[in-house]
């Protein structure tokens, strides 16, 4: 999966479509992280309630911090502190998202 689907404030499909895709993605960090040697904490990342994200946020802002960790990459937006009921806040969200999983899906990622 190259990149996740773009999500719209209030789309309530589109969001369940992002939150699968945002899934499979971590789930291949997490795999090609464990066939290089490196254990990591699994979250539940797979566990999204559309109706109640607030869980949800949190352990995705944790596997991200433990992915920035690892990969020795900045991490300077807490992915924990927006509100996802406020639509700037949630494009602010997504914007940050998108470019930190670019990141973590660079070659730099395929540790060697």
């Amino acid at each position: 999966m190259d990149a996740l689907s773009y999500v719209r404030f209030g789309d309530k499909d589109g969001l369940g479509e992002f939150l699968f895709e945002n899934g499979v993605q971590h789930q291949l960090f997490y795999e090609i992280l464990a066939d290089k040697g490196i254990a990591i904490i699994k979250y539940p990342i797979t566990d999204a309630d559309p109706s109640n994200l607030d869980d949800w946020l949190f352990v995705h802002n944790q596997e991200h911090e433990s992915l920035a960790t690892i990969l020795n990459l900045d991490n300077p937006f807490q992915l924990i502190d927006a509100d996802w009921n406020v639509e700037d806040d949630f494009y602010d969200w997504i914007g940050v998202h998108q470019t930190i999983s670019l990141a973590d899906s660079s070659p730099a990622f395929r540790l060697k």
